[in-house]
């Protein structure tokens, strides 16, 4: 607590002159100059004789405490007692000793100017007058003490983190309260603000997006009634974070043609910038800068049959770290459909739309493969799900493959080439004879092609209703 210390003497004179009137004089009045003093004074009225010398006091306030510090005109030790008020209220009394009296300050005072008197009675009033002083005591608000930092050495680009800011009021007495509203700014520009609590204490979340690097911050303490507003400074040090990369690749490609190869490094909250390289079996076929979206594409050209190794490598750049990511390419060999005719006849009406990859009509209890709308194979029989199980319709993609799979929920019933393609709805083989809990019964043959050309992220098409 900052104290102002303004002192102010107020010298009383007593005992003004009191004179006879001489007979044919007017000496006995009194005259202007006497007048003009007797104004000025401040006190009791004077009762000693016109020359009791006057007394003076001067109030100062310093650690805590309300002095008055007394003296006679004429220099000698004066005796006595001062009563104190502060504001106007009784602060307590003391004997002057060495021409001094103390009282404590009263607790408590609130924030700004007080009015502080100190009123001197003499012992002897004929040895010394009466006098009065004043001074003006000034609480001023607390000086804040403010520290803040993410509570790491670190934190990455792009990650949420909080910063911990501890307001606490120096010096002021106990159980101040230091509640307020705090911001954290990077320069001008607030990156998270709130309110401290009682005990000064305030989490402010923020999402870092800062470029890495060392980057100081002023936690700003907007102050309150008991205590002044005030800045601190906090170091906080991004470093660079994780990119993924995806790779994909055209739907079913044939032996001997071009496929597209696309790369996407994702990152946030901005895309990934900077240069990546495609390579197919350790032949580079790209390296150019991502696009601002994080994407390169490139092609590789007459692609025989078999499996391909495709690699990306990301170089980085100043907010992501690079990375390297592989995938397997797989080229297959046109399937011999076994019933050629049937997908000629199909193919004239077909209703499935060309984005799908594989086509389920369970009213005609039949599906078939298909490339670009074209059916490459089938149409096979099927059976769906029995009442009570039936098979959903819509567009589904496929999202996992299990060659050797066995149920969970069925006793772990084997389901051979299992591709699933809606929850645990999957292409299996399975009877042609008995209705299914929902899945797509193939043939042993079926169910092999069916899982060898099925990819993650081929799309399935369902329509129709089961006959029984």
């Amino acid at each position: 607590m900052r104290v102002t210390r303004t002192g102010v003497t107020a010298a009383v004179a007593g005992a003004a002159l009191l004179c006879l009137a001489a007979c044919g004089s007017t000496g006995g009045l009194p005259t202007s100059s006497t007048a003009a003093r007797s104004a000025s004074v401040s006190g009791p009225p004077p009762t000693s004789s016109p020359t009791t010398p006057k007394a003076a006091v001067a109030v100062t306030v310093a650690d805590g405490a309300v002095q008055a510090q007394v003296t006679a005109a004429d220099g000698h030790a004066v005796a006595g007692a001062v009563a104190f008020t502060v504001d106007g209220a009784a602060a307590g009394s003391a004997s002057v000793a060495a021409g001094l009296a103390s009282v404590p300050l009263p607790a408590g005072l609130t924030v700004g100017d007080h009015a502080v008197a100190a009123s001197f009675t003499p012992t002897d009033t004929a040895a010394v007058t009466a006098a009065a002083g004043t001074a003006t005591y000034t609480v001023a608000r607390a000086t804040p003490s403010i520290t803040a930092g993410v509570g790491k050495d670190s934190i990455r680009y792009g990650d949420s983190e909080s910063f911990d800011v501890t307001v606490a009021a120096a010096g002021a007495p106990a159980g101040t309260d230091p509640t307020g509203h705090v911001a954290v700014l990077d320069g001008d520009t607030v990156v998270t603000e709130g309110d401290v609590d009682a005990s000064g204490h305030a989490l402010l979340d923020f999402y870092n997006i800062a470029d890495p690097g060392t980057r100081t911050y002023t936690a700003r303490y907007d102050g309150n009634a008991a205590v002044a507003a005030g800045t601190a400074q906090v170091t906080v040090t991004t470093t660079q974070t994780n990119a993924d990369i995806v790779i994909s690749f055209s739907d079913n490609p044939a032996p001997g043609s071009n496929v597209t190869v696309t790369a996407d490094v994702v990152g946030t909250p901005q895309s990934p910038g900077g240069n990546a390289t495609i390579s197919v079996d350790g032949n580079q076929i790209a390296a150019d800068a991502v696009n601002e979206k994080g994407i390169i594409t490139a092609t590789a050209a007459a692609v025989t049959a078999g499996d391909h190794t495709v690699t990306v490598t990301y170089a980085g750049d100043v907010r992501f770290q690079p990375n390297t990511a592989s995938a397997t390419l797989t080229v297959k060999e046109p399937v011999t459909n076994p019933n050629a005719a049937g997908a000629a006849a199909t193919q004239a009406g077909n209703p499935c739309p060309a984005s799908a990859s594989a086509c389920i009509d369970l009213s005609n209890e039949q599906a078939w493969l298909q490339s670009g709308g074209q059916i490459t194979y089938g149409p096979v029989p099927i059976t769906s799900g029995a009442a009570g199980s039936r098979t959903r319709t819509g567009t589904f993609s496929v999202f996992w493959r299990d060659k050797n799979h066995k149920s969970t929920l069925f006793n772990n019933a084997p389901m051979p080439n299992s591709v699933f393609f809606d929850g645990d709805i999957a292409f299996h083989e399975g009877s042609l004879y008995d209705q299914s809990n929902g899945c797509i019964h193939l043939s042993w043959a079926a169910s092999e092609t069916f899982f060898d050309t099925l990819a993650v992220g081929n799309k399935v098409y369902v329509w129709g209703a089961a006959p029984y």
